[in-house]
Order: structure tokens, then sequence, then C-alpha cells
């Protein structure tokens, strides 16, 4: 993976403003500020930089891969008086995405940049958009996403730059995806043996974000290697007790996740509704609520709302078999464990716990 720096988000593409809703407000504890000894490292969402998106050689789309990845030959063009985003190399992209591409956050399509294309300037908005040969009935090997509203499921979009820890979201989701995706043989040779997976799981982790100027430390990295994972995570307020939060801060928390655990996410539809409500959570408590780790706990909200994102997407939208039963009306166990792992070891455990638990479950 090559590496590159992003002095902001304004430079890549525009994310139009994310309609908010009311909601209850949590009842936050006052209580003194606590100092967490023995806590994992978090790094802040602006040290995070990655290109999250993919690349279309003027701007970078949102979705679950590096903008900077070009193997794919991409490159953004117009199918039939709409955007599109065509893959050269479309048996890899089709093996990475599945049957949709997951644009995260709405792109701007710049007047200059739609005049190339012949195309009027316009906001191409979040969603699911369908994967498809580049040319009907033809094997061109060729892959294309148009992105006519038409065609898309609608989801909300999943980008929020009011929360500061937006990316360690992003990241996750990004790790999860490349390091499955790149070991999908390895790990499949394991069969059932979940250390030998969890090892593995590991060190490619660890890997990624070594690549992404994250380096492990050395504490975080016997944290990996030696966390037991055999707990039960669905039971998400046991395991929120067990974490270095504050009082105040887990109130928070358990008010959030025991409202986010009622909410179904089986179609496009109840998903959008489920980031509304997490997008509006997170506002909230970036507005003004007084937390005691604000880092930690915007950290969890946003891998929350990626993971469980994340993991519907994967249930539609992956070749592989076996994942259709992914949707579930609850929230699944290897979603609390990513967002209880962030605490337990920061990003590294946080996306081990996601991926490992998973093929433990499936």
């Amino acid at each position: 993976m090559k590496k590159h720096s992003i002095p902001g988000f304004a430079l890549i593409l525009t994310i139009s403003a994310l309609s908010i809703f009311s909601c209850t407000k949590s009842d936050v504890t006052e209580v003194p500020d606590v100092t967490v000894k023995d806590a994992p490292a978090i790094p802040d969402g602006n040290r995070i930089i990655i290109h999250f998106g993919t690349s279309t050689y003027r701007g970078c789309m949102y979705s679950f891969s590096n903008c900077i990845w070009i193997g794919w030959d991409t490159k953004l063009t117009n199918f039939m008086g709409a955007p599109a985003l065509q893959f050269g190399k479309g048996d890899d992209a089709q093996q990475y995405f599945g049957q949709y591409f997951p644009l995260t956050g709405d792109y701007a399509l710049t007047k200059e940049e739609a005049q190339e294309l012949g195309l009027q300037a316009q906001v191409i908005p979040a969603g699911f958009y369908p994967m498809r040969d580049a040319a009907s009935g033809l094997e061109t090997g060729k892959q294309l996403v148009s992105f006519n509203p038409e065609s898309r499921q609608t989801v909300a979009a999943l980008v929020n730059p009011n929360n500061p820890q937006d990316n360690i979201g992003q990241l996750h989701n990004l790790a999860v995806q490349v390091v499955l995706h790149e070991n999908r043989q390895a790990l499949a040779a394991l069969g059932n043996d979940s250390k030998a997976a969890q090892k593995l799981l590991t060190e490619k982790t660890a890997q990624f974000l070594a690549n992404a100027e994250l380096p492990v430390n050395a504490a975080d990295m016997q944290r990996a290697n030696t966390l037991d994972l055999n707990r039960d995570f669905g039971d998400y307020l046991a395991r929120l007790e067990e974490t270095r939060l504050s009082a105040g801060d887990k109130n928070v928390l358990r008010g959030l996740f025991s409202q986010a655990a009622t909410m179904p996410v089986r179609t496009p539809e109840e998903l959008s509704k489920f980031v509304q409500y997490m997008t509006a959570y997170e506002n909230e408590l970036t507005a003004g609520a007084r937390l005691n780790n604000p880092k930690v706990v915007l950290s969890m909200i946003s891998v929350l709302k990626y993971s469980r994102y994340y993991w519907f997407w994967k249930s539609i939208s992956s070749p592989e078999p076996g994942l259709s039963d992914v949707q579930s009306a609850s929230i699944p166990d290897w979603v609390w464990a990513d967002v209880i792992g962030l605490e337990l070891g920061g990003p590294i455990v946080s996306a081990v716990a996601s991926a490992a638990v998973y093929l433990d479950k499936r």
C-alpha cells in the first residue's frame, strides 16, 4: 500500500450537510476528570492520513478502499448520461467490492470535472451502487459503477466531519476489509483453528496500520496477541463495565448502546435510520456534552456506526457464500467485539476482534 498525507478532506471532496433530527439527550453524570492508566494508544482522528475511498484520478470517493490504490485501473467516465466509475481490472474490483460499491459520503462532481465528461456539475448522493459489466452482454473484463441515483440502494451518508474521531471508524472498516480480503485463502486454510486465525489477523492488521503510518507499539501488540476473545460480547453492557472509562462516560455509552441495540438493520432503509441516529448522537456529544475521555467515547461511537454499516453492506454485497445470514435485526456479537475491543486495545484489537469473532461465529 502506498502512503500519502492529506491536509484535509476539503481538498478531496465536499460532503453535503447531514440531516439531523432531534433525539433525546443522554443523562450525562458530572464526575471528576479521571486519569486512565495503562490505556491503549488511540490516535487523534486528524492523525489518520489514509485516503479513504476509490481514486478517480480527479478526486476521492469515500468507500472501503484506499483512494491511492491505482491497481484496479480506475477512471471516472460518462455512462449513458450519468457519471460512472470504471475499473479496467474488473475481476479484482468485483472480488473486492462484490455486488455493491458503497459510496459512504456524498461526492461533488465539480463544473470542471463534469465538463470533461460532458455532464452537468452535480452531487452524487451516498448509497450502495450496483457493480456491473462495463458493456452489457460483452465479456470485457471490466466492471463499472453507474452513479445513477435511481439505481442505488439509498443509505444515509456515513462520513461525519463533525465527529473529530470519525476517521477511526473509517480506519476500522478499511482495516477489516483489506485484511479479510487479502488473507481470505490463508484464513480458509486454517479451518476452525481460532487461535491461529487470531494470530494471523493480528500480524496482518499490525502490518496494515504500519503502512498507514500508525505503527502499533509493543504494549498494544502484546494486548492483541494475548487478548482472550472467548467472551460474551452479546452482553455489551457487562463488557462496557469492564472498560477503564469513567462512570459518567459509561453512562453516556450505556444509554446509546441500549438504544442502538433496539434498532433493527435488515434493509438499507433501516440501516439509513441507524446511521442518522448515530450521527445525530455524535453531533450532540461534540456540541457540548461533558465527557471525561471524549477521544475514546467518540471513537467507540464511530466504530459502532461504521461497523454496523460495514457488516450489513458485506452481507448483501459479498460474492462469497455463507454471508447472507449476517443480516440481522440485532447487532452481531462481532460488532460489539470491535466496539469494546477499541477501548481494550486500540485500533488493532478493534479490527482483530471484529474479524476473529465474525469468523468464529459464522
